[in-house]
């Protein structure tokens, strides 16, 4: 897979690569400034996260390799590319507005490419604007997850890498178009013109997937990196406490726990998944600010906001491409003396308000904790046997950990580091944002997944941490808390956009090609049945069973367009 995409790359002058995780994507970013023509100055752009095993897989690779020369790097051999190394949050911050103009590279490189997959984010907009400037920069984009919701999420950088060659749309009206009957979603269009894209009886997002894959310039991968067993097992804390189950419907019906009404219908699932992991945030007030103050505060703030959103919609420059930037921007336009140098000034019709006020109310998040059950079940959990335990919370992770007994890997350098020297000895709690993506974990079998995420995309990634080559023991094992409906609801999406990813990617998605085995639980554990929420079957034989796959469970095999998603499909365990 590594020769076959460095060799498209280097013909085709550019590169799509769906290519799935565990199938040395390192290694290939490393060598492809080597193997493209003409390359003097690349830029290769990494997560965050993986920095400290970038750095120790270069030293690794560069034993063995012809590497380019490391920007940075302690040695420079004459003849060589020079590869610089930037994360996305670098490019996300507001010293690099004008990173990639200094840079210049003529080969841009996307380790984990769905980082840039939202072209209203800061970074993504950096990352248009400099090939708006220099079009025949070379783009090579890879992941193993370039869609998770829509192939609008790399319509963009399959037209930069592939140009007139893309296999996906170049208007942005007709990618919008394509995507009304590829995409998951509840109302799904016909497939219309897309229906050419298919052989006869094939489902049009399989049509769609054969095609790209067949694109010239486009490497994709069509199979697991691991051919091991992959256990999937629902896990059921509690029981759980009524207050709970009762806050958590008061959330639905939009106020928090401590009578706070919600603007948005985010905000009330939000405290709702909150609910479910035991706790709920809010802001205090540890200065005591009068309540008309707060709400003066937030008013002003929820206008400059606005304002700032809007003039981040039009079209974005350098040093006004990002709300700190905006800001900055402002002051200098209402200084007095007028600000006379170099950088831009914006005029904010709200700057003025917001700038008498926003010191006045200082808040402070503040998790407040109902109920430990949950933390008490996952630290049972630990202490029994060794494996990650996988949070969204940061607050949930450290109680976790400190009943537990065992270290919490949060956000940071010093983290990611220090959860790569693990031995998989004892068991530990990790952060589903800061290390459930590229990083090598199968010194571990066992997970446990607290807070499961709505996103296939984010679980592909967390499963093959371990689920990977190099993986000892003779299968993976999942256990996924879902104890109450947000949970099942969450994992249910999950497998909706799983199925969606593996039918227009190819590739085989391990929440989907996972085993599911039903544990032995006592049903006062499970979630409590409302008026709409379909009840879940259970196979009373306990036996292990296949997750079934799209056609097949949805759909006749002649089908021309996505079917009916099913929320409660991947829980019907004892479906004949």
């Amino acid at each position: 897979m590594q020769a076959q995409a460095l060799l498209e790359a280097s013909r085709v002058g550019g590169l799509l690569g769906p290519i799935g995780t565990g199938h040395g994507k390192e290694l290939t970013t490393f060598l492809m400034p080597i193997v493209m023509p003409s390359c003097r100055v690349a830029v290769l752009f990494i997560p965050a996260n993986l920095l400290p095993q970038f750095e120790a897989e270069w030293g690794y690779y560069g034993a063995h390799w012809r590497l380019p020369n490391l920007a940075g790097g302690r040695w420079f051999r004459a003849g060589l590319p020079v590869l610089h190394v930037v994360t996305y949050n670098k490019l996300s911050s507001q010293e690099a507005t004008g990173l990639l103009e200094r840079i210049r590279p003529d080969l841009v490189i996307l380790n984990e490419a769905h980082n840039l997959k939202d072209p209203r984010s800061a970074r993504t907009g950096r990352f248009l604007r400099y090939f708006e400037k220099h079009p025949r920069t070379r783009l090579v984009a890879l992941s193993g997850t370039l869609a998770s919701k829509s192939i609008k999420d790399y319509a963009h950088l399959s037209r930069l890498a592939l140009g007139e060659g893309s296999p996906l749309p170049l208007a942005h009206h007709v990618v919008e178009e394509w995507g009304t009957a590829l995409d998951p979603g509840k109302v799904v269009a016909a497939p219309g013109a897309l229906e050419r894209l298919c052989e006869p009886e094939e489902h049009v997002r399989e049509g769609f997937q054969r095609r790209r894959n067949a694109t010239r310039g486009v490497v994709a991968t069509e199979e697991s990196a691991l051919d091991k067993p992959l256990i999937i097992r629902p896990r059921y804390p509690g029981p759980v406490p009524a207050q709970l189950l009762a806050l958590i419907e008061l959330a639905h019906a939009g106020e928090r726990p401590d009578g706070e009404q919600f603007q948005e219908q985010l905000q009330a699932v939000a405290c709702a998944r909150q609910l479910s992991a035991g706790f709920y945030h809010r802001w205090r007030y540890p200065r005591g600010e009068p309540p008309e103050l707060i709400e003066q505060w937030f008013a002003q703030r929820k206008a400059w906001n606005k304002e700032v959103w809007e003039e981040l919609k039009g079209k974005r420059r350098e040093h006004l491409d990002s709300p700190g930037l905006l800001t900055k921007a402002a002051i200098r336009a209402h200084m007095s003396p007028p600000y006379e140098g170099d950088k831009p000034v914006w005029h904010a019709a709200t700057w003025p308000a917001w700038a008498e006020i926003h010191a006045a109310v200082q808040p402070e998040p503040q998790a407040v904790w109902v109920s430990d059950f949950l933390v008490k079940d996952a630290a049972e959990w630990a202490r029994s046997r060794v494996g990650i335990v996988w949070v969204e919370f940061p607050e949930l992770g450290e109680r976790i950990a400190k009943v537990a007994g065992v270290p919490f890997y949060g956000g940071g350098k010093t983290a990611s580091e220090a959860i790569l020297r693990e031995t998989g000895k004892r068991p530990v709690v990790a952060s589903i944002k800061a290390h459930a993506t590229g990083k090598n974990l199968q010194q571990f079998f066992r997970n446990l997944v607290v807070t499961p995420p709505s996103d296939g995309a984010t679980w592909e990634q967390l499963l093959a941490r371990t689920h990977r080559p190099g993986q000892q023991a003779p299968c993976v094992e999942v256990d996924v808390c879902l104890h109450t409906h947000d949970f099942v609801e969450a994992f249910a999406t999950a497998q909706a956009r799983a199925r969606f990813i593996q039918q227009t990617d190819g590739m085989p998605q391990k929440l989907l090609a996972g085993q599911v085995r039903t544990p032995s639980s006592n049903s006062s554990n499970k979630p409590r049945q409302s008026r709409d929420q379909p009840h879940l079957k259970e196979d009373k034989h306990q036996q292990t069973h296949q997750y079934p796959s799209h056609t097949s469970q949805h759909s006749s095999p002649t089908s021309k367009h996505p079917p009916e998603e099913s929320p409660m499909a991947p829980f019907q365990f004892g479906q004949d």
